[in-house]
């Protein structure tokens, strides 16, 4: 700003160059994460109960265990579920890493465990392995790598009791 002597100033505008554009790619991909999670999520309500799938079943316990062999730090917690009759038979799990877009899968375990006990009066168990198949996205969504979190799990299903 510069002032004459009458005190009339004069305000000179410098013109500043237009930014670029800035890309939001870690919103985008963090977005993109909540809304597999929340779609896994609404699956997961609207599945059939257990009893409806898998009649001959009182319970299924399931046991979840996580170790990422390429890192050093603690595993994620074990997760334990017991279902009973009424819970909704789902059997995908999302990849306990914030930063995954990967989910586990047990379906396939779950149908070949129920029909290989169907008939029998006392529980059978299922053990296995799983790999993560997602992307895990970090430092901005600069850096993107596939997860190496590794799942094993125990299925053990309690058939109903007749009377």
């Amino acid at each position: 700003m510069t002032c004459a002597p009458s005190n009339a100033c004069v305000l000179r505008l410098r013109r500043v160059p237009p930014r670029a554009e800035m890309k939001l790619a870690a919103r985008k991909t963090a977005t993109a994460i909540r809304h597999r999670r929340e779609q896994l999520m609404s699956e997961h309500l609207r599945a059939d109960p257990l009893r409806k799938l898998f009649p001959g079943i009182e319970q299924l316990r399931i046991e979840l265990l996580f170790h990422d062999p390429e890192t050093h730090l603690p595993p994620p917690s074990p997760q334990l579920r017991t279902l009973y009759s009424a819970a909704p038979a789902f059997f995908r799990f999302a990849c306990p890493c914030t930063d995954c877009d990967g989910n586990f899968d047990l379906t396939d375990a779950v149908t070949t465990l129920i029909t290989n006990s169907e008939g029998r009066r006392r529980s059978a168990s299922f053990a296995g392995q799983l790999s993560c198949h997602g992307v895990r996205f970090r430092d901005q969504a600069a850096y993107r790598r596939s997860c190496s979190m590794q799942l094993s799990f125990q299925l053990r299903a309690e058939p109903r009791r007749t009377e």
